[in-house]
């Protein structure tokens, strides 16, 4: 069990994350988001950290570790189909283009996590 102060960091993590994603569809805000994209390491770095650690922070906050490994496996596919339907909606606001590098270095990001989630319910021997 995550104590409580873990919990809150996940969440707070989850919340940054999910704010600079929308703060990029935003026309107000897209600029600035921009900067901050640049000042974190750029658009390619900023795609992998966020496929790795959007699905894992989520997947600890939701305990997926406690349900089987089939609907964690169905928790991780979805992951990454919303990767990919996000890119398919970047075609839809004037703003963003979508990219199959882009795409590809999230995907890159969830290979990562996923691996790493499968090697710890392994280790533990919670694969059931």
């Amino acid at each position: 069990m995550l104590k409580l102060g873990m919990r809150l960091s996940m969440l707070l993590a989850l919340l940054a994350m999910l704010l600079l994603i929308v703060a990029l569809y935003l026309p107000q805000t897209a600029m600035q988001a921009k900067q901050l994209e640049r000042a974190l390491g750029g658009d390619a770095v900023l795609h992998v950290v966020v496929g790795a650690l959007l699905p894992l922070t989520l997947g600890v906050l939701l305990r997926i570790y406690r349900l089987s490994w089939q609907r964690q496996a169905i928790y991780w596919c979805g992951c990454l189909l919303l990767f990919a339907l996000d890119e398919l909606a970047q075609g839809l606001s004037p703003l963003r283009a979508p990219a199959a590098i882009d795409f590809a270095l999230s995907a890159l990001g969830w290979l990562i996590s996923s691996s790493g989630w499968t090697l710890w319910l392994s280790i533990r021997g919670r694969l059931r």
